[in-house]
């Protein structure tokens, strides 16, 4: 993320603004921070983790898969662009944005990893509804997963390979499909 403008902005002067800008923002206290674009391995790996969860929610239907075009409201105090996000419960709150999601998937960034390890793992398991959030690295064939287990969170190291539980979409996905062609 670029550094924000000094100006605070309201969450609805940011809703009402986003749509028609050329960069994506997220938004973070009132600050809001352009989004770098992904270099080619970053957005091939974000395109498999998709595909594999939109294959995963084909068995039952019941859940909302999404690629990193939609945004995250947490309260009225944040806005994220996952890169990728999976909703199983409730309606669509909003057409541009959700707030109850199951799943969440980072990817990382030389730019962005270090909000993705402190900042957005701490904020994204405060969420009551979130079971997973996995941190994906596109430099090396490495995941981390955070897990609730009742009250717990847990996290494990994925490293070269092993198959990773999804409990919300009842699957799994494997590295060798999170990097397949790539890593």
């Amino acid at each position: 993320m670029i550094k924000p403008g000094a100006q605070l902005m309201s969450i609805e002067e940011y809703f009402r603004t986003e749509p028609g800008r050329e960069v994506r923002h997220e938004y973070v206290h009132g600050h809001i921070y352009a989004m770098a674009g992904g270099s080619s391995t970053h957005n091939r790996i974000c395109a498999n983790v998709v595909h594999l969860l939109v294959g995963l929610n084909l068995a039952h239907n019941k859940c909302r898969v999404y690629p990193s075009d939609m945004k995250l409201r947490i309260r009225d105090e944040k806005v994220y662009y996952p890169d990728a996000m999976v909703v199983c419960q409730g309606q669509l709150p909003n057409e541009f944005y959700e707030t109850e999601p199951c799943l969440l998937v980072e990817v990382l960034s030389p730019s962005t990893k270090d909000i993705d390890q402190r900042e957005k793992a701490d904020v994204y398991r405060s969420l009551p509804s979130l079971q997973t959030y996995l941190i994906v690295d596109s430099v090396s064939r490495s995941v981390r997963r955070y897990w609730r287990e009742g009250e717990e969170w847990r996290v494990m190291d994925y490293v070269q390979d092993g198959v990773i539980p999804l409990p919300c979409l009842q699957g799994e996905v494997s590295l060798e499909q999170i990097y397949r062609g790539i890593l």
